[in-house]
């Protein structure tokens, strides 16, 4: 895929992922974007510019570090132990990967699915005091999540399954009918995207999804601009996705 490059992109592309979503990206940055040519139309009929530089998700990262502690620390400390609090791992958990570890792939995801979205939201002001918090797995078992946090217990309960990171994305998104951010997974399985959403039962096409508008997606080893993009300005998209 395009690779995105430059000082200039770098700027824009941070400005992309700083702004709340009703922001407008500013036109000196979002200038540099003209420099990049976008990749065919996948994700909810979108143009894409890859990078693997994830330096600016910070959020992101330091998830996947935590969830690798706490995995580590599970290992070391609660081999034979089955007391259900940290750092040992929740049973609700340790069970549902042994459950779905025997099921056929395409199962396995729409059994993660299902088991992930049972748990109750709550958001993350409520349960953090910090509206920013993207929970781990553990902690979402424990202390049930929003929108992103049944996304991320989803990727990685599919990637402990065996499922390849560059069949997955987080995708970061608007909801255009609601007026509202939110979250989902989607996972490419025999030539079909599917998403998997905490606020749809059922597995379903990703394409079935005509209510969003990507911001971003990303997995384990790089993240994507979406485009069309609710941040940026029509006229520069159309001028991007025309190159």
């Amino acid at each position: 895929m395009p690779q995105l490059r430059g000082k200039g992109a770098a700027l824009c592309l941070a400005a992309v992922l700083c702004l709340g979503p009703a922001a407008e990206v500013p036109a000196e940055q979002i200038a540099a974007l003209s420099l990049m040519h976008a990749a065919p139309p996948r994700l909810f009929g979108n143009h894409e510019i890859h990078s693997a530089n994830l330096m600016q998700f910070s959020r992101w990262t330091e998830l996947l570090a935590r969830w690798q502690a706490e995995r580590e620390d599970t290992a070391e400390s609660c081999v034979a132990s089955e007391i259900d609090v940290a750092p040992c791992a929740p049973s609700d958990w340790t069970e549902l990967v042994v459950r779905l570890r025997a099921l056929p792939q395409r199962q396995q995801i729409e059994a993660a699915n299902a088991a992930i979205n049972a748990y109750p939201y709550v958001s993350a002001q409520a349960n953090w005091n910090d509206p920013t918090h993207w929970e781990t797995p553990f902690e979402f078992v424990r202390r049930n999540g929003q929108c992103q946090d049944y996304a991320i217990a989803k990727f990685l309960l599919l990637r402990e399954l065996g499922v390849a990171n560059d069949r997955m994305r987080l995708v970061v998104l608007r909801d255009v009918r609601r007026q509202v951010d939110h979250a989902v997974l989607v996972v490419e399985i025999d030539g079909e995207t599917l998403m998997l959403d905490n606020l749809i039962a059922q597995v379903v096409p990703a394409a079935a999804a005509a209510d969003y508008r990507a911001y971003y997606s990303i997995n384990e080893t790089g993240w994507w601009l979406h485009l069309p993009n609710p941040l940026i300005p029509s006229p520069v998209v159309a001028q991007i996705a025309s190159r």
